[in-house]
């Protein structure tokens, strides 16, 4: 790859990864609560791009679906892995762990997947929206874990998003495998 092109690439990643996170890349500042930039499909969206394009700087993307049937992490791997300071959303901490994992020998973590284990380990419980749809939330176990709930708008519509907390994350990290293993 020319470096001209892998500049670009990086530009375009650090662009995607903050508008998924909530920021305008321009100013810096946080973007409006109602903007369709904080709709969770659009942000789920962002950083599938913006992994996309992290696979094909490091010459590992195919357009052919990876075949890989499980999730394997090294002990190498996992002390490699840095989260951001804060809380985080599950599809946060997914892409961090993304970043370390050999996509040739393993499939990658998915905010979704996460969820589904966690709500059979009882440690999230899910609730119907109204509208046939349902979502994950937090109960009392999860705030043992490390999860909390942060109220959010979009739309004018309120919601609870479910972060992870430094302790949080900490688990995750150190209980991945036994919590991907969790049958669905």
């Amino acid at each position: 790859m020319v470096q001209g092109e892998i500049e670009k690439i990086e530009k375009a990643k650090m662009i995607l990864d903050k508008i998924a996170k909530g920021i305008n890349p321009i100013t810096g500042e946080q973007i409006e609560e109602s903007s369709f930039l904080n709709d969770a499909r659009i942000i789920r969206c962002f950083y599938f791009v913006a992994e996309v394009l992290d696979n094909v700087q490091k010459g590992v993307y195919s357009s052919k679906k990876n075949k890989v049937g499980e999730f394997i992490i090294t002990p190498e791997q996992k002390n490699l892995v840095e989260f951001p300071s804060g809380r985080i959303g599950v599809n946060e901490f997914s892409k961090c762990i993304n970043q370390y994992i050999d996509i040739s020998k393993s499939k990658k973590l998915t905010g979704v997947e996460l969820n589904k284990r966690l709500k059979k380990l009882g440690i999230f419980s899910e609730e119907s929206t109204g509208d046939g749809k349902t979502r994950t939330i937090i109960n009392e176990k999860s705030i043992e874990y490390g999860f909390e709930s942060e109220r959010k708008s979009y739309n004018g519509n309120e919601y609870d998003m479910v972060m992870i907390n430094d302790d949080g994350k900490k688990y995750l990290l150190e209980n991945i495998e036994k919590i991907i293993e969790v049958e669905e």
